[in-house]
Order: C-alpha cells, then sequence, then structure tokens
C-alpha cells in the first residue's frame, strides 16, 4: 500500500508546522482504500506535476516540457510512461518528442526509450554516443528504478529525476547506427526494486486528519490529510480523497508549502485492464 504512498517526484518538502508524528492505525481509512485498491485486477495512475519554476514556464512557453506521468498496475506487472519534449540535438529550432517506459514484473526490470527522431539521429557519431547514452541509461534506468519500488511520492522525485537526466544527456548525445540496440527493450540487472507491497513499514504515514466530505470531478468522497515520514523526518501535508460509494482512491494531492509547485496523482480506470508489453529479456527470465 505504501507502494502507492510514496514515490512520485520532486522530495516532498518539509511541513511548515511540525506535526505531532503519531502514526496512522491499520486499520484507518486511509490503509483500507489501498488495501482494496490491491485487491483489484487492475488500476492507473496519472500523476501531474505543476511547478512556479520560471525555467519551467520559459521550457513550456518554447514547446519543451514533459507530460503527465502514467503508471498502469495489472497483477504483478507494473508499466510507467513518461513523455517528453526537447530540442533536437542536430536541427536548429526543431523540437522533439520522447518516451521512456519501463516494466517491472517479478522483482525484474527493463526499459526502453523511443522516439519519431531515432532514425534521423542513429545516422549520427559513433564515440560520444557510446558516453552519452551509457550516463543516460545508468540514471534514467536507477530513476525508473526507484519510481516503480517506491509507489506514488517517491515516484515523483524519479520522474522528475528520469526527465532531467534525458534532457541534459539527449542534447548532447550524437547517435549512430551501432545504437539501435539502445532503442529496444534493454533489461536492467538487479533493478527491480524488490518488495513494493509497503506492509513491512506500517508507520511511514502520520497524524490523520479527516478533511469532510468533499467532491471530486462530481463525485462524492472523503478527504483526508497525513504526513509520510521519510528517514526520521515527517514531510508534508498530503491529501487523500477516497470514494464514498466504493472506498477506493481517487486522488493525491500534495502542494509545497514553500509555493513553488504542487504534484496530483488520479487513479483511474481501476478493475479496468489493458495490454502490457512484456520486454523478451522479463519473459525469458533473464
Amino acid at each position: 500500500m505504501i507502494a502507492a504512498m510514496a514515490a512520485m517526484g520532486a522530495p516532498l518538502a518539509l511541513a511548515q508546522t511540525k506535526p505531532a508524528g503519531v502514526p496512522v492505525p491499520e486499520d484507518s481509512p486511509v490503509y483500507n482504500a489501498f488495501r482494496q485498491l490491491e485487491k483489484q485486477p487492475a488500476y492507473h495512475l496519472r500523476m501531474t506535476m505543476e511547478s512556479k519554476d520560471p525555467r519551467m514556464a520559459q521550457m513550456a512557453a518554447s514547446g519543451m516540457g514533459f507530460a503527465p506521468m502514467e503508471m498502469l498496475v495489472q497483477g504483478g506487472t507494473r508499466q510507467v510512461t513518461m513523455h517528453m519534449r526537447i530540442p533536437a540535438t542536430d536541427i536548429r529550432n526543431t523540437i522533439d518528442d520522447w518516451e521512456i517506459r519501463s516494466v517491472v514484473q517479478n522483482g525484474k526490470a527493463a526499459r526502453l526509450i523511443t522516439s519519431p527522431a531515432v532514425p534521423r539521429l542513429l545516422k549520427l557519431g559513433e564515440a560520444q554516443l557510446q558516453m552519452q547514452m551509457a550516463m543516460l541509461d545508468m540514471q534514467a534506468s536507477t530513476a525508473i528504478t526507484r519510481a516503480m519500488a517506491g509507489g506514488p511520492m517517491g515516484m515523483m522525485n524519479a520522474g522528475m529525476i528520469a526527465g532531467t537526466t534525458a534532457l541534459a544527456h539527449m542534447q548532447a548525445a550524437r547517435l549512430e547506427k551501432k545504437a539501435k540496440d539502445f532503442f529496444s527493450w534493454q533489461c536492467v540487472p538487479g533493478a527491480g526494486g524488490g518488495d513494493t507491497s509497503g506492509q513491512k513499514n506500517p508507520n511511514q504515514l502520520t497524524d490523520l486528519r479527516a478533511l469532510g466530505d468533499q467532491a471530486v470531478e462530481g463525485t462524492a468522497a472523503a478527504a483526508y490529510e497525513f504526513y509520510t515520514r521519510e528517514r526520521d523526518q515527517l514531510r508534508g501535508p498530503v491529501r487523500l480523497y477516497v470514494a464514498k460509494d466504493s472506498g477506493l482512491p481517487m486522488r493525491i494531492e500534495m502542494n509545497d508549502p514553500e509555493g513553488r509547485g504542487s504534484m496530483r496523482m488520479d487513479y483511474y480506470d481501476i478493475g479496468k485492464t489493458a495490454e502490457i508489453e512484456i520486454p523478451p529479456c522479463l519473459a525469458n527470465g533473464q
């Protein structure tokens, strides 16, 4: 359950008012909502981040930026997809679309980086490619692995790391034909993240407070506020909306107390399965 509560973007800001640190009871509506979620055959999660950093606004104005991160959880398989638009490395005033997709299954992870620009870029320089892509591969894979292992709020951090890493290294890369394998599924040894059930550390949430009933996109929901414990520090507050009719989580929100941005995660298509492409190296048990 904490796998759905601790891993999606920039680090959570410390609360302006220090909370008491009282653990959330195991039978609370918050924990029960995520227990209900894990019983579903599948669910989808969309994470949207907003930043008030002028540099991010400048990127958006020039056509660059990151789309909301999408995660599909189905049985023991998780798929995370990130899209970004960054300047072309070889054509001035051109923006390329890129996708980073990762799949974790049975404790093993694989990633796929694709773009319509790949055929064009594969014609460019080999030496720099090998260095730049090795760095990108290591950093992007590490960030994605953290996302898969940590659940929503840590995934916010992983998404930011993966995005900025890709931006920095894609701009510098000079790709060549011998790199085409880079743009196919690559398994990441030892990067599955281990147990993501989150049940081994039940006191990661603290200071639960009921905020009453509210509407989320026309659906009645019960709202709750709490903090998360990370390395003996309490971060938040975090707000959770639980559907009144099903008891399932609908939305998680967090605002930076210093006003630098916000994060929102929406749960949708709960129970609706979808096809996940299983990379050959995972399917073959490598």
